[in-house]
């Protein structure tokens, strides 16, 4: 079933503006007649939601964060997994789950 959606979790287009460095990302979302997300995982759905906030609504961390009710942890690690944000840290850390991550599964 994940084979179907595994899209979604490629590698996004990224179009650059000639008016400066503003890159705006575009994360396309499944058409939902084609789609049946009633057996897609709540935590996928989740992660997809968060992305399409994120590049299609222009939505902040802290505005998905309080639409959704979830943490900032999930939404950044979701944005930085799908590459919408480039990972800054500068220590790497071990992946602890988020939360909500611990209870969808």
């Amino acid at each position: 079933m994940f084979e179907k959606f595994r899209h979604l979790f490629e590698p996004k287009e990224r179009s650059s503006e000639p008016a400066g460095d503003l890159e705006r990302i575009h994360y396309p979302m499944p058409e939902p007649e084609k789609y049946d997300f009633y057996y897609l995982d709540p935590l996928s759905k989740r992660k997809m939601t968060i992305c399409n906030l994120f590049a299609n609504h222009h939505k902040t961390v802290a505005e998905i964060c309080s639409l959704l009710e979830t943490s900032r942890k999930l939404v950044i690690d979701t944005l930085i997994e799908n590459k919408l944000l480039k990972e800054r840290r500068k220590a790497t850390r071990p992946h602890t789950p988020a939360p909500e991550e611990i209870r969808m599964k």
